[in-house]
């Protein structure tokens, strides 16, 4: 198991800064942490030989066992992310399998709106363009939308139907889009005012990048990996991540006189202006120029 314990990828080995290692030999599984230079290097900080459990008599199941490690032997960071591999090694052949980074504790989901705060007055709807992102810093590769089961006004629970369109009895939501993500709201006439919050539930793609560390047919005790490993020390690997998301609408009364005079006069008052001051500075030609023919014939 790969750790890194401080979230920088510029610390450790290609940001791993230990390897909590664990063999099993006949049956018994001793474990091994390692602590990991930028350079390559290892050393060996711990060790536990002979589990007395063996995997066999595990209480969890056969074939597994319950592997500890003491957060205080990796100076107790309160947030880390996880590796998984399981090596096999034949003379000085090795074969890996590697997961993605696990990040401790969960990362959640943020969402941004264009516009930031959403306004939409009944009887209307808007397209919203959003951006979803984990707090793991890794992603904003969005492979899937869906809608919650309850939406919260009030607090008032009504239930939502999953389907296309998903309408409810207050809002139309539709996903018109994953990636980007691309969201339509229709609020119905009827609609009430209020502060509406539509739950979603949301899956991103986290690629990661996983690192070999010393072979298993090394020197236990430290040195650094063979400059072999070093050309194949990286390899992709991919997680999902599927978390909850609530995006908050505001639904307020349809467009009054006030208003559309205002939005009339914002579209056109500018032409208007321009169109009264050409006709008064024209009046005031005419009227300047009657009076200069009527002083003229006098």
């Amino acid at each position: 198991m790969l750790i890194d314990a401080d979230a920088n990828t510029k610390t450790g080995y290609n940001g791993a800064d230990y390897d909590f290692y664990i063999e099993s030999v006949a049956g018994k599984l001793s474990g091994y942490l390692y602590q990991l230079s930028s350079t390559g290097g290892y050393m060996l900080i711990g060790s536990k030989m002979n589990f007395t459990q063996s995997h066999t008599e595990s209480s969890v199941g056969p074939g597994y066992v319950r592997l500890n490690l003491d957060l205080s032997s990796i100076n107790s960071p309160s947030e880390y992310n996880l590796l998984f591999y399981s090596a096999e090694s034949l003379k000085s052949d090795e074969v890996r399998q590697l997961t993605n980074w696990v990040t401790i504790p969960p990362p959640s989901l943020q969402i941004s709106t264009s516009p930031s705060d959403i306004t939409i007055r009944q009887g209307e709807g808007q397209l919203i363009p959003a951006r979803i992102k984990s707090t793991s810093g890794f992603s904003n590769d969005v492979i899937n939308i869906t809608l919650g089961g309850t939406n919260s006004f009030n607090n008032k629970n009504n239930d939502y139907d999953i389907g296309s369109g998903f309408n409810s009895s207050e809002l139309h939501v539709n996903i018109q889009r994953n990636q980007p993500p691309l969201i339509e709201i229709a609020v119905p006439q009827q609609t009430p005012v209020g502060i509406y919050t539509i739950p979603l539930i949301v899956t991103i793609r986290e690629p990661s990048m996983a690192t070999t560390t010393k072979p298993t047919f090394t020197a236990p005790q430290g040195g650094t990996v063979d400059p072999k490993f070093e050309l194949s020390k990286k390899y992709p690997t991919v997680g999902y991540l599927t978390k909850p998301v609530n995006l908050t609408v505001t639904v307020i009364p349809p467009k009054g006189i006030d208003d559309q005079f205002k939005d009339f006069w914002g579209t056109y008052g500018q032409f208007i202006g321009i169109f009264a001051g050409a006709f008064v500075g024209a009046f005031a030609k005419q009227m300047f120029d009657k009076a200069k023919r009527k002083k003229e014939n006098e």
